[in-house]
């Protein structure tokens, strides 16, 4: 069982390295997939690579090579930029989440909202609270104000499932709001009015699907992570607390899988890219 647990999670690790930085790759390579939104794309896939690159190795040397640190100070430098990473991803997918929310329910806002000075700031922010909120709760822990902290990791956790789950929800809404005039006008005008509002309805399902894919992914894994949060708090042991690793690394993984066959510019790259390797 234990020779599997580390092939299946060096397997997810590599897949989360590979994918993630094969999307960076893409949208370096390719200028016209610098866009405002592949921006929150890459800079949430950074997060996950640097994930996978922390998590699942540094893991592995503690546990099977017995290369931990007799230092408690320095082992709990390395968990701390460990959680650090682990929510700079969330954090990252929120500003991701709220791009796409705002061009879904706020279509004739976004261009005047996002602009490209915004989406550095925003690309900033989801960096720097996690880092903040780190050197709070680091410093808390070294002067062994433990019960604190756990609070605070919870109530950052819930947060990002909530704000993930209301932006989720207010934009399936808009599509299935959105469905039901192209239904009706269908009905009215036939052929002609369907053809018209065909782009728009495939435009902002697909945005919806990809969307809905990575949110459901990460709110599955989160939960299984504030269940042990909430055991720790309540003086329970964690028996499944090495598994947040690997299970973290299959959010970070499936992320990339949902932008290549999901997101229609990096799927249509990812075509050309592939079939020219080929020829």
């Amino acid at each position: 069982m234990e020779i599997w647990f580390w092939v299946l999670s060096w397997f997810l690790c590599i897949l989360t390295m590979a994918g993630n930085g094969f999307v960076i790759f893409l949208v370096c390579r390719k200028r016209q997939l610098r866009t405002k939104s592949n921006t929150f794309i890459v800079s949430l896939a950074v997060a996950d690579l640097c994930y996978g690159m922390i998590a699942v190795p540094s893991e592995f040397l503690c546990d099977v090579m017995n290369e931990c640190s007799s230092d408690k100070k320095t082992n709990m430098l390395i968990t701390y930029i460990w959680v650090f990473i682990l929510y700079a991803s969330g954090t990252n997918l929120i500003t991701l989440v709220l791009e796409r929310y705002i061009a879904v329910v706020k279509p004739l806002k976004y261009l005047t909202f996002m602009t490209r000075h915004r989406v550095i700031q925003m690309v900033l922010i989801s960096w720097g609270i996690p880092f903040l909120f780190n050197l709070i709760v680091l410093s808390m822990r070294l002067n062994s104000v433990h019960r604190i902290s756990g609070y605070l990791h919870l109530f950052v956790e819930v947060i990002l499932c909530a704000v993930l789950l209301f932006c989720l929800s207010s934009m399936l809404l808009v599509v299935y709001k959105q469905k039901s005039k192209d239904r009706t006008l269908a009905k009215q005008l036939r052929f002609n009015q369907l053809v018209a509002n065909h782009k728009v309805k495939t435009q902002n399902s697909l945005a919806v699907k990809w969307v809905s894919l990575v949110t459901i992914v990460f709110l599955s894994c989160y939960v299984i992570i504030m269940r042990c949060s909430l055991l720790v708090l309540t003086g329970h042991p964690c028996n499944d607390f090495r598994y947040k690793g690997p299970l973290q690394a299959i959010n970070s993984g499936i992320n990339p899988l949902a932008y290549a066959f999901f997101k229609r510019d990096i799927k249509q790259e990812c075509k050309r890219f592939l079939f020219k390797r080929r020829r």
